[in-house]
């Protein structure tokens, strides 16, 4: 076991350590990274709570094993064999709501080799909802809410020497306990940095992984703080309610080890305030120009001026990431974002004139949204094409103010099965389901018309949706087809536009990663995903390109053309959904 970096005094007085009394259990741990990487050649960002979880219990000197299930051919075989081989007595992992089948599969196969192995689960689905999950879940024996750290240090000792569980803070047992609150750690400068040997951060820095979103191939992230002041309602802080910043000595000692060791060149910052202090941003700037690598930053609109946005893209950073989230100050407002669109256009004006590139999304589905509301945004977002912004919907995450309204009001009728289906895309708004559900299918439609250089209002999408559906009805009587990549809201989309061409029996859905986590739900269609080797069996002539996420759409777009020329020279053609808006479409 390799022992981890920065282990101080300070932590290791706060943990409980292993008991010399002979009498003691001697267990061996084993902890899981869930599989987040569905292609071995793509990149996925390593969880930071989880190996900061593994660092903190490497350092008080258990027997701990490490398993990263990313980039592994039969993964959970391997768990299996590694709980054998290594005789392992408690098995540990954690992650978001939005991982609960990487994590249930991972307790499960654990529980399946030794019904008596000890289970811990934690991370946001824990502490978002403690005994929700640990229902859905079934096989997790104690969940971890909220830090990590030293609670799990804390539940080693109690199982080590057969102490009263219900004794350690901070847990949720299978009987629906939940123990005394754990206050938060004051001081982030005490702890270890977290666990990369163990956990393969070296797997994630190969030169041949295909980089996602703006994030750059050798990404590394960095935290500097954990929670955040603001409330917004579609989010949830699951470390804690207190704001709190490492020190800048212990911020660049990690990022001296990290660029030493494993020679990162592309880190990510995660600050929800990192502009706030400007102190703070004057001293950080300045340290990490001399370094010479690049940075991404996330930060609100109302804390930039030119002159920090200067300071920032002169130090590395080469992106910016604003929290937008709407083009409507009524619905901002509701919110709780505590910022204007007057504010949001003023920083990026500011970013475009510095040159310093900027991001940020608009999300539909707040309590307060309408179709005055959606139109409005998309308008604004129209109306500004040298803004870098994405659409995307809100999606009523365990914990959020939403989520809490939604089960309220009755919309989440069951919890448990809420968590276990992850289809976390529901009305809350003031709009009716199927009014709801039309304006997304047109909202969606109306950003790939867009974005494919189609000049289209809003009010007239309507008219648009009827040549599509009459054209995919006509494409389909003539072809075999694969929609390709198929994932679920490209499928949504489709059927919300013609169920004939969907439920077609000479349709099928194509996907490099048939167990991609954004095929959850794909199952209501009633069609499996194959891989794209069902274009030869099935002599496919025809690929349709309907991906809805306009940030990747057209690097994905060439990829596929790439394969589809080398592999599969029976395609006659690669059809983009937007030219299907053609009146005059020939098939």
């Amino acid at each position: 076991m390799n022992m981890p970096e920065h282990i101080t005094q300070e932590f290791l007085d706060l943990i409980k350590l292993p008991n010399p009394n002979s009498n003691a259990k001697r267990l061996n741990y084993l902890l899981v990274m869930p599989r987040i990487a569905m292609n071995d050649d793509t990149i996925y960002m390593m969880p930071y709570g989880l190996c900061l979880v593994s660092s903190a219990l490497k350092a008080s000197g258990r027997n701990v094993f490490t398993l990263n299930l990313n980039y592994k051919t039969n993964p959970y075989e391997l768990l299996r064999q590694e709980i054998v081989n290594n005789s392992i007595d408690v098995v540990a992992t954690g992650g978001l709501s939005g991982q609960f089948s990487l994590l249930k599969e991972i307790l499960d196969t654990a529980k399946s080799v030794n019904q008596n192995i000890i289970t811990i689960t934690g991370g946001g689905i824990i502490t978002a909802d403690p005994n929700v999950a640990m229902e859905a879940l079934e096989t997790a024996d104690y969940g971890i809410i909220g830090e990590g750290e030293i609670a799990i240090n804390d539940l080693a000792y109690a199982l080590e020497n057969n102490e009263d569980i219900n004794s350690v803070a901070g847990l949720v047992l299978p009987d629906g306990t939940i123990t005394a609150q754990r206050p938060e750690i004051a001081n982030l400068d005490i702890l270890p940095f977290p666990d990369y040997d163990g956990l393969e951060l070296a797997m994630v820095l190969r030169d041949n992984l295909h980089a996602q979103s703006w994030f750059e191939n050798n990404a590394v992230s960095i935290t500097l703080s954990r929670s955040c002041p603001y409330n917004c309602t579609f989010c949830f802080h699951s470390s804690g309610k207190k704001y709190r910043r490492r020190s800048l000595d212990n911020i660049f000692e990690e990022l001296d080890w990290i660029t030493e060791k494993y020679g990162g060149s592309f880190f990510i910052i995660n600050d929800e305030l990192f502009i706030s202090n400007k102190r703070f941003l004057t001293a950080f700037c300045s340290r990490i120009k001399k370094y010479n690598i690049r940075y991404w930053v996330q930060t609100r609109v109302d804390t930039v001026s030119k002159e920090i946005l200067q300071l920032l893209k002169d130090s590395g950073c080469s992106v910016i990431s604003y929290g937008v989230e709407s083009a409507d100050n009524r619905i901002l407002k509701s919110m709780r974002k505590n910022i204007t669109v007057e504010q949001i256009e003023r920083a990026f004006d500011l970013a475009l004139e510095v040159g310093l590139p900027a991001y940020g999304n608009l999300i539909f589905g707040d309590v307060e949204e309408t179709p005055e509301t959606i139109g409005t945004c998309l308008n604004w977002w129209k109306n500004h094409p040298q803004y870098n912004i994405f659409i995307l919907y809100i999606l009523t995450f365990p914990g959020t103010h939403l989520y809490k309204v939604a089960c309220e009001r009755g919309i989440i009728k069951d919890r448990v099965k809420y968590l276990i289906d992850n289809d976390t895309q529901i009305n809350v708004t003031k709009m009716s389901d199927e009014e709801y559900w039309d304006i997304i299918k047109k909202v969606e439609l109306f950003q790939i018309m867009t974005a494919n250089g189609v000049d289209v209002d809003f009010a007239d999408i309507s008219e648009q949706i009827n040549v599509l559906r009459s054209n995919l009805e006509k494409l389909v009587t003539k072809h075999k087809i694969a929609i390709w990549p198929t994932i679920f809201s490209t499928i949504n989309l489709l059927n919300s536009i013609s169920e004939m061409f969907v439920n077609a029996d000479n349709v099928f859905f194509v996907n490099s990663a048939p167990k991609d986590t954004r095929l959850q739900g794909i199952e209501r269609f009633g069609k499996s995903v194959f891989e794209p080797d069902i274009i030869m069996e099935h002599n496919i002539d025809i690929v349709l390109y309907a991906y809805t996420q306009t940030a990747s759409a057209e690097r994905i777009y060439e990829r596929i053309c790439s394969v589809i020329r080398d592999q599969y020279p029976q395609i006659k053609r690669v059809i983009r959904l937007s030219e299907l808006l053609d009146k005059d479409f020939v098939c």
